[in-house]
């Protein structure tokens, strides 16, 4: 059995990409602001319930999850993850690197951690995209390296099909950005099954996915669930709405919120912490020296298990390099806390100041959701066995659930569930949390879910079906920003504006340019199985006039109300440039006669939008026909060029006219 499949966040193999349905292999992989992981599985394995985990990693004989996302260059030799040695310096947070600094708060813009990322990066003379290349290429070779030992047969003859996740805040420029370092690592490069497919998910979905398939036993139509995603770098808060069972079908039930507020943060308190109670002593230590600090006392020990509560432990002490302490003593009680033997004696209270800013943020995420989910007259909903923090507690009880790396945490857990008991006593929410790696490994599973839950079920001869009891799946999302073209319309008084108004010699009327048609509007609620699609029409009055204007440019807003018009004061940036070719004769256009009896040319494009939650694609049809991915290109960096430079737009016929639609102005 066949089908063919068009994806609109792949590459452009994904458009001519044909496979058998029992003879492919989904790949899951979670990349990390500082740890990675992977899952797979076949269709088979899908089937039986299982998805299989990457646990094993170079440079460490621990089963960990997820590897660091960490890479360091000697000698024409590339280390990552645990195989980066102990008392190197390597590039870490590099894709936090993918984002401009205007999409960065002044906080983050400032922070040491950032700061040093992007100094070593340009000492490297490295890109982020060259950097998150080779990881992505170290990291596929031992996924493929690990599923063919794991398979013991050969795996050559499997077609690939990749999700990548990226966190929902995500701007299209940083997913174009993604795109290009997964096609420069090798992860798409040519087997003999085929072409390899990619396609991207939000990273809260891909949680969402993997949290409620676990629960399917116990799910009911219009459940409400809210999902925490916290990660290294960024933590996403979503909220979903079950629409059917059987198979489960997801609805966003309001506009997701995502914030730079995950781990790193906090690592980035409790160093200055260290740095503050050393005082001069901390200059004495080299960046290895703070590495191996950070790392061995803090992250893989204090972080993950510290909570305030119930923890038996009166006080964390904190062993620091020697070096440190050269040319002074060992011991200081001057102050609190206290350092004997060249250790510091942290009291929970003091390192509890390390995670204040970081949950703040986590807090107003939930809060925000909470607040939305109550205005639009919903409850939340958590049936769960599997989270054990409430196994003695009601069915039915309502919750939020923590995935994620921080989302592990069990003083975020205890944290939230003080606040949330202190502000919404009457609704008795619960935060909820797994245990094990599964807090960890949620994205990644999502993420292979997710490849097989946008793959057609039954195909053409109805044989060989995926369970459907199997299938969880994100049916509808809610658009989080505004997307729409500019155009000009015929003048009206008392209607536009007169500023910019122009005549036009070709039709023989007066002209408004820089109108707005919004064909998605944020807070909208999109269906992932409905394209949006509009009409325009453009005007030319010579061969090369066309042959130079195959482009259309897709705006976006981030404001609630998105203005009718685009002025100097407006937030209307550039979002990409659909660039088109036809390869048809100009002679082929419509004929059109302006108002002054002269002969033009006119082209009637419909574009269309597929929402697909981790970004949104475009294709331009003709006449019926969808172009195909060789005669389309989608170009964020001009539009981002642009959106960043100066502002200026000229009446001319470069702007497209909405065919049969007049938009009044606000």
């Amino acid at each position: 059995m066949e089908f063919r499949t068009k994806g609109s966040d792949g590459d452009a193999e994904v458009d001519d990409w044909l496979v058998k349905v029992d003879e492919f292999m989904v790949i899951g992989i979670d990349f990390g602001t500082t740890y990675s992981g992977a899952a797979w599985a076949t269709v088979a394995e899908f089937e039986d319930g299982r998805i299989n985990l990457i646990t094993s990693w170079p440079g460490t004989e621990r089963e960990e999850g997820k590897a660091p996302t960490e890479l360091f260059y000697e000698d024409n030799c590339l280390m990552w993850g645990y195989t980066v040695p102990s008392d190197a310096d390597p590039f870490r947070w590099f894709k936090l690197l993918l984002l401009l600094n205007e999409d960065l708060s002044e906080e983050l813009r400032e922070s040491e951690f950032l700061l040093r990322a992007r100094k070593m990066i340009k000492e490297s003379q490295k890109t982020a995209i060259d950097l998150i290349a080779d990881y992505l290429g170290a990291l596929w070779r031992h996924i493929l390296g690990t599923i063919r030992e794991a398979r013991k047969d050969s795996i050559e003859a499997l077609p690939f099909h990749v999700v990548i996740t990226v966190p929902a805040i995500w701007k299209d420029y940083a997913r174009e950005g993604m795109r290009k370092a997964a096609r420069k690592s090798g992860i798409l490069d040519t087997r003999l099954a085929g072409a390899t497919t990619l396609t991207f998910a939000p990273e809260p979905e891909a949680a969402a996915l993997a949290s409620l398939d676990e629960e399917k036993a116990s799910i009911k139509v219009g459940d409400v669930f809210v999902i925490c995603d916290a990660g290294g770098g960024t933590v996403d808060v979503i909220t979903y709405k079950v629409g059917g069972i059987k198979p489960i079908k997801l609805h966003e039930a309001v506009i997701g919120k995502g914030g730079l507020c995950g781990g790193i943060f906090i690592d980035e308190a409790f160093e200055r912490m260290c740095k503050c109670r050393l005082g001069r002593r901390w200059s004495n230590l080299t960046q290895n020296n703070i590495r191996e600090l950070m790392k061995n006392e803090w992250e893989y020990a204090i972080k993950p298990q510290f909570k305030l509560k119930n923890s038996g432990i009166d006080e964390y002490i904190v062993a620091v390099p020697t070096g440190a302490f050269e040319g002074s003593d060992l011991n200081d009680n001057t102050k609190k806390p206290i350092i004997k033997g060249g250790r510091i004696h942290f009291a929970g209270s003091d390192l509890q100041k390390a995670f204040t800013s970081s949950f703040s943020g986590i807090e107003s995420l939930i809060d925000e959701q909470i607040r939305k989910v109550d205005e639009k007259g919903l409850s939340v909903t958590v049936r769960t066995a599997n989270l054990t923090r409430v196994a003695n507690k009601a069915h039915g009880t309502k919750g939020v659930i923590l995935v994620g790396g921080l989302g592990s945490s069990p003083y975020l857990c205890e944290h939230l569930g003080e606040h949330l008991d202190g502000r919404y006593s009457e609704k008795k929410i619960l935060v909820l949390q797994s245990t094990g790696i599964k807090p960890h490994t949620s994205i990644c599973r999502g993420a292979v879910l997710k490849g097989f839950m946008d793959r057609p079920s039954v195909g053409p001869d109805g044989k060989r079906a995926l369970k459907l009891e199997r299938q969880v799946s994100v049916i509808s999302a809610i658009a989080r920003v505004s997307l729409g073209v500019m155009y000009t319309v015929n003048f009206i008084e008392g209607v536009h504006r007169g500023e910019g108004v122009f005549w036009d010699d070709d039709k023989g009327d007066f002209r408004v340019p820089c109108q707005m048609m919004w064909y998605l509007r944020k807070g909208d609620n999109v269906s992932k199985m409905k394209p949006k699609k509009e009409n325009f029409s453009s005007y030319y009055s010579t061969k090369q006039e066309f042959e130079s204007a195959q482009k259309l440019t897709i705006f976006q807003c981030e404001d609630d109300d998105p203005p009718s018009r685009r002025t100097d004061s407006d937030k209307v940036k550039e979002l990409c440039n659909i660039n088109y070719n036809f390869n048809i004769p100009y002679d082929s256009l419509e004929n059109f006669t302006g108002a002054t009896g002269k002969k033009l040319k006119r082209l009637v494009l419909e574009i269309e939008m597929m929402p697909s939650g981790a970004s949104n694609g475009f294709s331009v049809i003709y006449q019926g026909n969808k172009l195909g991915s060789q005669n389309v290109h989608v170009d964020f960096q001009s539009a981002l060029r642009a959106s960043s430079g100066h502002f200026g737009v000229s009446p001319g016929r470069d702007l497209p006219r909405l065919a049969g639609r007049e938009v009044r102005e606000k």
